[in-house]
């Protein structure tokens, strides 16, 4: 559903595998270029007001993925809410080759192994480019996401998050 003066780019793609349209959202002002996709088994995406999800981002639901306002997420970004796929190879397997002879599935009893939490993504964050963000984690308001960094745990408010060797998180200042 597209909020009043939302747009999607013409490289923008849609891949509503459930098929209600309840279930991904684009909020009022919001630019989307990128791919929103739920799965035929759950998943919701919902995207605030004046909001910007850049080129070749990637936003990925089989739970819910909830984008505050004035969130800016830079092109390159990957952003899921679940596994995809069980760790046990045989169950992988069996699952891969379901998709590929019956579709998606529409239960999640038929994914075995797959795990899925929600992401939350608060006000007036910034995502730069090249980042990933993996299932069960929530961004802090005003927060930054460096370049290239894979998000795996929650970041509180107000801080620049990188990865080095390890995440690293710094408060954001009026100076930095």
């Amino acid at each position: 559903m597209l909020a009043p003066g939302a747009k999607l780019s013409p490289e923008a793609t849609i891949d509503n595998i459930r098929g209600d349209r309840k279930y991904i959202s684009l909020g009022d002002n919001s630019y989307c270029r990128g791919r929103l996709l739920t799965y035929g088994h759950g998943g919701r995406i919902k995207i605030g007001s004046w909001c910007y999800v850049g080129v070749r981002t990637e936003i990925w639901s089989m739970d819910s993925i909830e984008i505050g306002n004035n969130v800016l997420i830079a092109h390159d970004v990957n952003i899921h809410d679940g596994t995809a796929h069980s760790v046990d190879a045989k169950e992988r397997h069996a699952h891969f080759r379901k998709i590929i002879e019956q579709g998606h599935p529409i239960k999640s009893a038929d994914l075995p192994g797959v795990i899925s939490s929600p992401v939350i993504i608060e006000d007036d964050v910034w995502i730069s480019f090249g980042v990933t963000i993996l299932k069960g984690v929530r961004i802090g308001a005003g927060s930054v996401i460096a370049a290239k960094s894979i998000v795996t745990q929650d970041v509180p408010s107000g801080v620049l998050y990188f990865n080095e060797v390890r995440p690293c998180m710094k408060p954001l200042t009026s100076h930095s």
